[in-house]
């Protein structure tokens, strides 16, 4: 008679994971700090549960050192950026509008009765801004364009720009990306399923959005807190009447290997030294996670978010999103962050929009709406 094998005995981290779930804080606190302090292959996985852990016993400081801790280790990763968002720009400005109006907001954009939900339960932890940018953009314009309700998880977006969608009502199905033909579906030439968690990163080429982009414009006005937090520094960034605001975006620091390559700072001094004389009254401004990098560019004595005023906390990055939106010219970088605000961008003339390109060597002129996000 045949005995079957002794199973493994679960691991410190499925242990923790089951104490968690079980309610027993103590014992998963407990075990969480075990695999990090012994075992290296699950560490990053339970500081991160440690921290969602914190969160949930209102440990909020050490959640943040724990967020902190995992930025450093991987910037990258989104959930990490995410939570540290939230809980710094809560801390600062309050609760964000409640959820659910939304629901009655699509009603009366489609001037009809919502026939089914649509999620994305993903968003707030595949990527970080540029990218929820355009998943959240996705799942609202999915939903207005088949008549479905939005359900979106809590996100920086509720924040920074007063957004009230239903909190999902329980599991989906998930629809990736990889999967199915989902700009197809937004654009209407297949059949659009409801009742679906939508997934993926939506940063393929930005044509698809094309149709919309007066309403994606209009999803990303920033908030009521964020109009306020923003006014100081965008006061100091006007420039004198009918001068030119140039600038750049140089990402850096967590940057460097596949798709996420740096171009030069000498393609755009390239750049520079063309446009600049062909300018009225120029005035250069670099976004950039590296300010090692400005100096590169002393003799333009370029402007960078420090010199705009206090950073906002939990969305220091947003300063430098909304100079690179209303720049008169822009220079991105191969990077979904300063890709999505040449969209949200109104005021670059036809030609004045430029991104790096490996097999030119040089920066190039694109269209926001008719190119590939990342090259």
């Amino acid at each position: 008679m045949s005995q079957n094998p002794p199973s493994s005995p679960p691991s410190r981290l499925q242990q923790a994971l089951d104490a968690h779930r079980a309610g027993r804080r103590g014992d998963a606190e407990a075990l969480y700090l075990d695999c990090i302090r012994q075992e290296p292959a699950s560490r990053f996985d339970a500081m991160v549960c440690l921290a969602l852990l914190c969160e949930q016993m209102n440990r909020l400081d050490e959640a943040l050192r724990l967020y902190d801790l995992m930025i450093q280790a991987n910037p990258g990763y989104g959930r990490s950026f995410s939570r540290r968002s939230l809980i710094m720009l809560r801390r600062a400005w309050g609760s964000p509008p409640a959820p659910g109006a939304g629901t009655e907001e699509a009603a009366n954009r489609i001037g009809g009765r919502i026939g089914g939900r649509i999620g994305m339960s993903g968003l707030g932890e595949m990527g970080r801004f540029g990218n929820q940018l355009l998943q959240y953009a996705f799942l609202r314009l999915y939903a207005e364009r088949h008549s479905l309700s939005a359900e979106a998880p809590d996100w920086m977006g509720r924040d920074l720009f007063d957004l009230d969608d239903p909190l999902p009502r329980g599991p989906l199905p998930v629809l990736e990306e990889t999967e199915a033909d989902l700009w197809g579906m937004l654009a209407g030439r297949v059949p659009a399923p409801a009742d679906r968690d939508l997934k993926g990163y939506f940063c393929g080429h930005s044509a698809g959005f094309a149709p919309f982009r007066d309403r994606f414009r209009s999803l990303f006005a920033p908030g009521r807190n964020a109009r306020t937090a923003l006014a100081p520094a965008m006061e100091r960034l006007d420039g004198p009447p009918g001068g030119t605001l140039v600038a750049l975006h140089l990402r850096r620091g967590d940057f460097g290997k596949d798709q996420f390559w740096i171009a030069p700072a000498d393609w755009y001094l390239s750049w520079l030294e063309t446009l600049w004389p062909t300018l009225s009254a120029p005035r250069l401004y670099i976004a950039s996670d590296d300010p090692e990098t400005l100096r590169s560019f002393g003799k333009y004595s370029p402007l960078a978010a420090a010199d705009l005023g206090p950073a906002i906390p939990g969305a220091e990055f947003l300063i430098d999103h909304m100079a690179l939106r209303t720049a008169d010219r822009l220079a991105i970088s191969n990077s979904t962050f300063s890709f999505t605000a040449a969209m949200l961008n109104e005021r670059v003339p036809a030609g004045g929009f430029v991104r790096p390109d490996r097999d030119a060597q040089a920066l190039v002129p694109f269209d926001p709406w008719n190119a590939p996000v990342l090259l």
